[in-house]
Parts: structure tokens; C-alpha cells; sequence
């Protein structure tokens, strides 16, 4: 007498669980570093900016709000500008070039969902380390942290985290490709935004590097006259460079369906 053998079930696995390793990988290959590197720079900053006060008060003098903001601007457009970049580097080609995804998809899992939460959890840990850094710097001079810091920071995350995303799908030196890839825009429209013709059309298909630093002075309330005053808030900028990011990030969630998750 034979017993037939009933298949069981492939069990299907939780997002909610890769969320915690993926905020922890976040931390350990990431934000350590992160924090090292923009927290060295910040108080590399905060003593020149000590000892520039000094030489300030010697001559009878203090240093102008404007100019305080100015100098923290150097740093804040930095941090805005790498963290970024550096957070979302080998987003999926890490994965595949070392072979993880085939363990990570032995079970029933969609790669857009896992990749997409993964991308968002890197960005609140970007966020997190970008608040915390700022909450230190302004326990000795501002900028006070504020609702537009998280604001610009989130700015900053999608319009280049969407560039690195769409690389990384489709190749693994996209860290690499992205830095060289906003050199190239940048360039681009310096020489082409008034050049007639094709070289013109061109510009339209690169984001606007050189305005990404734009909601900084939205952000600190100074304009480029080194003015302390109200900025009004560059919506053409902002629409231009977050919407260039999440078209970036949607084709690359569209294109994990078609590439191979298992060849480097």
C-alpha cells in the first residue's frame, strides 16, 4: 500500500523581516562611515569657523550671521550632494555581482518590492544620519535644525538615490557611472542651455546639476548675494531634479523584470 506524497506549500517570505537586515547593513557598510567622515568634516568646519571669530574679534569685529550660514552651506552641500550617492551605491548590483540573489529570492519574493523597500530604508537611515549630524553642528553655531532640513535632504535623496537605482540595475559600477554621469550633465548644460539645435535638446535629457544645491538657500533663508533673507522656495528646480529621480527610479523598477538577477 502506497501513500501519496502531498507537496508542501513554498513558504513565502516577509519583507518586514529583510527590513531590519537591510537597516542594519544600512549602518554597519554605510552610516558608520557616513558618520565619521561628514562628523571629522563638520568639526574640521566648526574650527575654522572658530578660529576665523577670533581673528574677527581681534580687529573689533564679529562675523555676520550670512557668513556663518555661508560656511556651513560648503559643508551641507557636501553631505547633500555624496551621502546620497554613497547610500544607495550597489543598491542591486552588490547583490548580484555577489551572488546573494539567488538566496535571496529562493523564496517567493518580488525583487521590485524587496529592492524598493530597500532603497526607502536607506533613505530614512540617510535622513536619520543627515539630522543628527546637523542637531550636533547646531549645538555650536547655526543653522537650528528644522522641518527644511528633511525637506532638502529628501530632495537631495531622490533626484541622485533615482540616478544611482537605475544604474545599479543595469550595471555594478553604478556608483562609478552616476559621479561620472552628474559630472557630464553638469558640464552639458553649462556649455549647451543657450547652444541652438540638437546640442540644446540634449539638456533636456540630463538633470539640472547645477541647480541641485538651489534649496540650500531655500533651506538656510539666504540668497546669492549672501543675504540673510526670505528665499522663496525653487519649485522649478525641485520638480525638474526629483522628477528626473523618480522617473530614474521607476524604469529601474520596471527593468528588474527584464535583466537577470543572478549574472554580474
Amino acid at each position: 500500500m502506497t501513500s501519496s506524497v502531498l507537496p508542501l506549500p513554498r513558504r513565502r517570505a516577509h519583507l518586514a523581516v529583510y527590513a531590519r537586515w537591510q537597516a542594519l547593513d544600512f549602518v554597519m557598510n554605510v552610516g558608520v562611515i557616513s558618520l565619521v567622515v561628514f562628523g571629522l568634516l563638520g568639526v574640521i568646519a566648526l574650527m575654522d569657523l572658530h578660529s576665523t571669530e577670533v581673528a574677527f574679534a581681534a580687529s573689533g569685529k564679529a562675523i555676520p550671521l550670512a557668513g556663518k550660514l555661508m560656511m556651513f552651506m560648503q559643508i551641507w552641500g557636501m553631505f547633500a550632494a555624496v551621502a546620497p550617492l554613497l547610500a544607495t551605491t550597489g543598491i542591486v548590483s552588490q547583490d548580484r555581482t555577489a551572488g546573494y540573489s539567488r538566496f535571496l529570492f529562493a523564496k517567493p519574493l518580488s525583487p521590485r518590492s524587496f529592492y524598493l523597500q530597500s532603497w526607502l530604508v536607506r533613505f530614512a537611515g540617510y535622513l536619520v544620519l543627515g539630522a543628527l549630524l546637523v542637531s550636533v553642528y547646531s549645538l555650536y553655531e547655526p543653522p537650528s535644525f528644522g522641518w527644511r532640513f528633511l525637506a532638502d535632504m529628501a530632495m537631495s535623496y531622490v533626484a541622485i538615490g533615482g540616478i544611482v537605482f537605475l544604474l545599479s540595475v543595469v550595471t555594478r559600477f553604478d556608483g562609478l557611472l552616476a559621479a561620472v554621469f552628474l559630472l557630464v550633465a553638469d558640464v552639458a548644460w553649462a556649455k549647451w542651455e543657450g547652444a541652438p539645435g540638437l546640442k540644446h535638446a540634449v539638456t533636456f535629457l540630463l538633470p539640472l546639476v547645477s541647480h541641485l544645491g538651489a534649496p540650500h538657500y531655500w533651506l538656510l533663508g539666504i540668497n546669492q548675494l549672501q543675504k540673510v533673507t526670505d528665499v522663496p522656495f525653487p519649485t522649478k528646480w525641485v520638480v525638474w531634479n526629483v522628477g528626473y529621480g523618480l522617473a530614474c527610479l521607476l524604469l529601474g523598477l520596471y527593468l528588474l523584470r527584464k535583466v537577470s538577477l543572478t549574472k554580474a
